[in-house]
């Protein structure tokens, strides 16, 4: 059954950061990304699927929504790649609502590990490193304002499903985001390239934040006073810097076990 006018602009909107925010919803696409929500627990509101788009694992999927009481709806594959972003759709989209987690509700489920992304501002960093906090340990991910926005396809879809998985906390001022961390418990660890190298000798705190700032600006001066090391990755004395990504994932993998030793 064709959408009408009034639910395909309604959708369409939420392909714009104005409509998400109003709407308080995003969504999400293709069969990767949705079975990692229905693995989360994080069932959709509703899922759109143009059944000539689906191959085997894609109408598994959908029986398995359906089994759990997720409503499903038919579309053309023509609406359905309208509503997707990716160059190759994969024949189905959902309407997630949008996490609305503060540092209370972060503070309650006492994580391990933190990494605040100070001003990432490309959704592609941002989204690979919600990623990499997700497969280091790093449970809850706090954004400051100027960072890219964790619900957009672009960052979804860097993060392969993690923002379903990651305790998200978007929007914080920097100063009060590093103030919180250490109120709460964490020692930081500022990410700088004049910082010291982060090597398996050195020893690591317990409870770990880590700091990424954006490429662009660095990071927050506040921030940077406030952390109690500034550390970087140990590089060829003729490189300059490394993409606010990579240095993100090499830092947490070292900051993700203080038992880690070198061979």
């Amino acid at each position: 059954m064709a959408l009408s006018k009034a639910d395909m602009k309604y959708l369409v909107s939420l392909q714009t950061k104005k409509g998400r925010a109003r709407e308080g919803r995003f969504l999400a696409e293709g069969v990767r990304l949705l079975e990692a929500a229905l693995t989360a627990r994080c069932l959709p509101r509703v899922v759109f699927y143009a059944p000539s788009e689906l191959a085997p694992r894609g109408e598994e999927l959908i029986r398995d929504f359906v089994r759990q009481g997720v409503p499903t709806t038919t579309v053309s594959a023509r609406e359905c790649n309208r509503l997707g972003e990716a160059e190759t759709g994969q024949g189905m989209v959902a309407v997630f609502d949008t996490p609305q987690a503060g540092l209370d509700d972060a503070l309650a489920r006492k994580h391990r590990r933190v990494l605040l992304c100070d001003r990432i501002a490309d959704p592609g960093n941002l989204g690979t490193l919600i990623r990499t906090a997700a497969a280091f340990g790093f449970g809850l991910v706090l954004t400051t304002t100027g960072s890219a926005e964790t619900c957009s396809p672009k960052t979804i879809r860097a993060t392969m499903g993690a923002i379903f998985t990651t305790t998200i906390v978007g929007g914080v001022a920097a100063a009060e985001a590093v103030d919180w961390l250490k109120k709460s418990g964490y020692t930081v660890y500022n990410a700088d390239i004049n910082g010291q190298p982060l090597t398996p000798h050195m020893a690591i705190a317990d409870r770990p934040a880590l700091v990424i700032g954006s490429e662009a600006f660095g990071v927050d001066g506040a921030v940077r006073e406030a952390a109690d090391f500034q550390v970087r990755v140990p590089m060829a004395d003729n490189t300059e810097s490394l993409n606010a990504a990579v240095a993100g994932a090499i830092l947490m993998f070292w900051l993700s076990s203080s038992e880690r030793k070198a061979p």
